[in-house]
């Protein structure tokens, strides 16, 4: 999620947190209060935890990202379940950045290591370890077009051959979501959300899942923001990335490409 204001999202997941049991080895969830990160996570299934249900209900933040893993690469253990996260300057500012992969590295012979060393096993921790540390020494102090596209560079030469990768990560203040280029898993897709909010269904096409809440000022009327998924998880149009595609969410804008700004 990306919001222009903070938004506590109340998901009511009774039927989807069941779903834990087909990504049994852990689950997480990102957010921001400012700009400082908090992240909580268990090695364990969704199904069932109590404090999965608390975090539903307590967090309040303008960039949120949640994940459920089934284990490809490394076992079930706290430092091999998404998001993971690390901190990074950027010029004399300090930046904490969480990230979410879906999906395989099969070939990791070209993932540099080089000033940021996985804690973890897994292959996505090593991705997400040689993407910051791109970032590090192409030295980016300010984000621009220029910038978006030399991490979608990155990201497409990660995407290479077998691997495949569905990924969201934050530096607090933006959402980048890197759709696979050859659809592992139907990719990313998004929606637009604005005021007012009302009740939307969760849905899939065999089953109710629940419901999503999204509590703000009633207002604020420029409230405003996105959701991003590899579901279409609403009775709502959602919008498909392009295969390969990077987008760029700020403060419940698309910043990047700029042709996707007015979708």
């Amino acid at each position: 999620m990306s919001f222009r204001l903070p938004v506590s999202a109340k998901v009511s997941l009774d039927l989807f947190q069941k779903r834990g049991s087909d990504n049994p080895d852990g689950w997480g969830m990102a957010y921001y209060t400012g700009n400082l990160l908090q992240v909580v996570k268990e090695a364990g299934t969704a199904s069932g935890s109590v404090l999965f249900d608390f975090m539903e209900r307590y967090h309040l933040s303008h960039i949120t990202i949640t994940h459920v893993r089934k284990s490809t690469r490394g076992g079930r253990s706290y430092l091999n379940t998404h998001p993971f996260y690390r901190s990074l300057m950027h010029g004399s500012i300090r930046r904490e950045y969480s990230f979410a992969h879906n999906g395989t590295l099969t070939r990791l012979d070209g993932l540099s290591q080089e000033g940021m060393v996985p804690l973890g096993e897994t292959d996505s921790e090593r991705a997400f370890c040689h993407l910051l540390g791109a970032i590090h020494r192409r030295g980016i102090s300010e984000w621009n077009v220029d910038e978006f596209r030399f991490v979608a560079g990155i990201l497409a030469e990660m995407n290479e051959g077998e691997n495949t990768l569905n990924c969201i990560f934050s530096d607090g203040e933006r959402l980048f979501c890197y759709s696979d280029r050859e659809d592992h898993n139907s990719g990313l897709r998004f929606t637009r959300q604005s005021t007012p909010y009302q009740s939307v269904a969760l849905v899939s096409p065999k089953e109710q899942l629940g419901r999503i809440d999204i509590h703000t000022d009633p207002a604020d009327v420029s409230q405003n923001g996105y959701i991003v998924s590899t579901r279409k998880l609403m009775s709502k149009d959602w919008s498909e990335f392009d295969r390969g595609e990077l987008i760029v969410f700020e403060r419940g804008e698309i910043v990047y490409p700029q042709e996707r700004a007015t979708v």
